[in-house]
């Protein structure tokens, strides 16, 4: 009896990023549902290689050791060419941004049309701040992408929106699909969780990598414009900006309200503990950390950073500011303080991002893309 074609999730490593965590969610939640699935890795060692459910079967892209990621992933185009002729996968998905071409280009040297080449847009097209050349450039390669690959998959239906107007000929190539963001143990911590008493003091968090894209001297400024409030901060993260972030904290003479923890793998227990989650972004695509927090019914404070998350906090009445406005973020934690978010409300609206769920939808859409004859 042939066994049936493998569906495959292409991800360079399992390292401490969200799109690391959910390539291998979706992986293992296919895999539980009785598809044979793989997972096709450039490194097989990272922070969240644990995860990797033993029902998933892991092969190894032979790569050069040479050069940062995007040269390796370019350079590995042929072996994955040679793994798609060989092991002929039904499709596999792209964890992200950088490896959506180099998987398009492989499958058009493999010349295996059968096997379907899955993308995800993980992070915006055209960034804040970028120059006119390099905007140029990634709006041209994201175009060839989907144009060579079979769909898009975006984080939110307003980016599936934006990107069909930008690429006309490929708009019927994106589509919006929830992420796993969410798993069980939220959701129970936000059945555990009641209303906060406005009076007692509030435990802020603040989940990310401390690198410019963050705008931890915003989230700084702003937190100084309200220390005549009693709160304190947790800051769960590591990164090349985290010594100058310590500095700005002193400077400001907020330090010892705030407690960085370094890079933590599973937030969640830090979630339920705390009271109010903030994100200063400059810019994001489709944040997982808002989204984990609401699921264990802590509270949201955003900058507009993400038309995405945007979208989906105005369903629950959640206004996000400004970027890069101290005073606007100021006021939005302030009235977060005197006003507690409905838990039930925050809850319902991360529900869609379960794991249960998400595998649903993706899998829907791989059987709407290349069904099963």
């Amino acid at each position: 009896m042939t066994r049936p074609s493998p569906v495959v999730h292409f991800l360079y490593q399992p390292g401490n990023g969200g799109l690391d965590r959910v390539a291998i969610l979706l992986a293992n939640g296919m895999a539980r549902r009785g598809l044979p699935t793989e997972l096709w890795l450039t490194k097989a060692t990272g922070a969240v290689a644990d995860l990797i459910a033993p029902e998933v079967k892991v092969r190894m892209v032979p790569t050069p050791s040479l050069g940062p990621r995007g040269i390796r992933l370019f350079l590995q185009i042929p072996a994955v060419a040679r793994m798609i002729r060989d092991h002929r996968p039904r499709a596999v998905f792209s964890a992200g941004n950088q490896s959506n071409l180099s998987l398009a280009i492989a499958r058009k040297l493999a010349g295996n049309g059968s096997t379907r080449i899955i993308q995800k847009i993980t992070n915006p097209v055209l960034r804040p701040g970028s120059g006119r050349w390099a905007r140029r450039y990634r709006t041209w390669r994201f175009g060839v992408t989907a144009a060579w690959g079979d769909m898009s998959l975006t984080l939110s239906a307003a980016d599936a929106g934006r990107y069909a107007k930008i690429y006309p000929d490929a708009a019927d190539k994106f589509h919006a699909v929830p992420n796993p963001y969410v798993h069980p143990d939220m959701l129970v911590a936000g059945e555990r969780r009641s209303a906060r008493d406005s009076e007692r003091p509030p435990r802020l968090l603040c989940v990310g990598r401390i690198a410019a894209q963050k705008d931890y001297m915003t989230l700084l400024s702003a937190l100084a414009l309200i220390v005549e409030r009693p709160w304190a901060m947790t800051i769960l993260g590591d990164g090349p900006l985290l010594e100058d972030t310590k500095r700005r904290a002193e400077i400001l003479g907020i330090a010892e309200r705030i407690e960085f923890k370094g890079f933590v793998a599973d937030v969640t227990s830090y979630l339920e503990r705390s009271d109010i989650l903030v994100l200063s972004s400059y810019w994001e695509g489709f944040p997982a950390v808002p989204i984990e927090a609401m699921a264990t019914g802590c509270a949201v404070v955003a900058t507009d950073c993400s038309e995405g998350l945007t979208e989906l906090l105005r369903q629950i009445d959640v206004k996000t500011v400004p970027v890069r406005d101290p005073a606007a973020l100021s006021r939005a934690i302030g009235e977060a303080m005197a006003s507690p978010q409905p838990v039930d409300r925050l809850r319902a609206c991360a529900a869609i991002y379960s794991i249960e769920n998400s595998v649903d939808e993706h899998l829907r859409i791989l059987n709407q893309l290349c069904p099963i004859s």
